[in-house]
């Protein structure tokens, strides 16, 4: 059997157990009279829907259907029914919470993989492709922290884990690793294969240029231009656990969606185009930065405006870091660096006021100094690493089947 066929046999008994306690919820609900059952009532009817599916050769349309809401409502579903039923565990069998959120905690990480592998993986359409993962990011890493009430928890790490989203982001790293190798696409290797053209010393100048930024960005004291390089302040930086864990909420998720996933996807779709690699960075970078317009919800227009501009800047270097090295993990430890590093000086992981004229010249130079970078890389034996790099993670070879035989 193909590891294809154990994530189909643990898809098809997860959506069974969430049936049956949806059931079981659904029950309990109507017999409180509490204004929940319908949604209970639509939950079950999606998961029957699900296993119809599995079992039945059904019309190519329903197929289509099934697999659209079930890639649209099921991770919603997962999630709701985790949430109830870890508080449940505790509060009716009495149980020590630390204990409980350990072992749910971690079947939270693994839970969304069968789906992704086995349904998002006949997703085709590369806008498919681009919105599912979206979607997921949103649902696996926001909503879980929201449902679940902190006073069952536990330990008040164990509600910022949840709270950040750091536990979604190991989540959704699962996720994605599934859908993109049912997808025959990228694979975040953690074994450099550099090959002929490869410069250490490009490595340490690209490096090293990305930890000069961080360094000013989280350290620099200066107020104007004239001395944004030459002052800095140590003072203010207050790291804590919720910075840690929010940063490595947005190191992890991500770049797991805009680097491993976005940037995979729009490379295989861009395959037969001329500048394949740059339109891919291009894109990515952009998807990247409109990522950030979410931040409305708790910043001011103006300020995040000016975060979606320099995001797009850091989206063409997180890219080109990783296109470079073949390295996920590298572009995600930058990332987290960054973040963690200015929310421990910063005070806080929004961006609170209005941008100032300086604020405006200083994202200038910011989005001209990684475009600067990034035309570099296009240069010479680099570029020609990056486009090995590019096939190696949109190979046909990149496939989630291997097999286990029992003798």
């Amino acid at each position: 059997m193909s590891g294809t066929d154990y994530l189909r046999i643990w898809y098809r008994a997860q959506v069974s157990i969430a049936l049956f306690c949806v059931a079981v919820i659904g029950g309990w609900e109507f017999y409180h009279h509490l204004p929940f059952v319908p949604w209970m009532i639509i939950m079950a009817v999606i998961l029957v829907l699900a296993l119809v599916a599995e079992a039945y050769d059904l019309p190519r349309w329903l197929q289509a259907v099934n697999r659209w809401i079930q890639c649209l409502i099921q991770p919603i579903i997962l999630v709701v029914v985790w949430a109830i039923m870890t508080r449940e565990i505790i509060v009716r069998l009495q149980l020590p919470p630390r204990g409980v959120m350990v072992i749910t905690m971690t079947y939270y990480v693994v839970m969304f993989a069968p789906m992704a592998g086995i349904i998002g993986g006949q997703l085709q359409w590369t806008l498919a492709r681009l919105f599912y993962p979206f979607w997921w990011f949103s649902i696996v890493t926001g909503i879980v922290g929201v449902i679940y009430p902190a006073k069952f928890a536990g330990p008040h790490l164990f509600a910022l884990i949840l709270q950040t989203g750091a536990l979604g982001a190991l989540a959704l790293f699962l996720m994605m690793v599934a859908a993109m190798r049912a997808w025959h696409l990228s694979w975040p290797g953690i074994n450099p294969q550099f090959g002929r053209g490869f410069s250490w010393l490009s490595l340490a100048i690209l490096l090293g240029l990305g930890g000069i930024f961080i360094f000013i960005n989280a350290f620099s004291s200066g107020d104007s231009v004239k001395n944004i390089l030459t002052s800095y302040s140590f003072a203010n930086f207050h790291p804590n656990r919720e910075y840690l864990l929010t940063a490595f909420e947005a190191g992890v998720a991500e770049e797991t969606l805009c680097r491993f996933g976005f940037l995979g996807v729009c490379l295989y779709a861009l395959r037969n185009f001329r500048w394949q690699i740059l339109w891919a960075v291009l894109l990515t970078s952009a998807l990247f930065g409109a990522l950030h317009l979410g931040n409305l919800v708790e910043q001011p227009l103006a300020i995040t405006i000016l975060q979606t501009i320099s995001a797009f800047g850091l989206g063409l270097y997180f890219a080109v870091v990783y296109l470079y090295t073949g390295q996920l993990w590298l572009a995600m430890l930058l990332h987290f660096l960054l973040d963690w590093l200015a929310f421990s000086t910063s005070g806080s992981t929004a961006m609170m006021g209005n941008p100032t004229l300086a604020d405006w010249y200083l994202l200038a130079v910011e989005v001209l100094f990684f475009t600067g970078i990034t035309i570099w890389m296009f240069l010479g034996d680099r570029y020609q690493v990056m486009e090995r790099h590019a096939r190696r993670l949109t190979g046909e070879n990149q496939r989630f089947g291997y097999r286990l035989t029992f003798e």
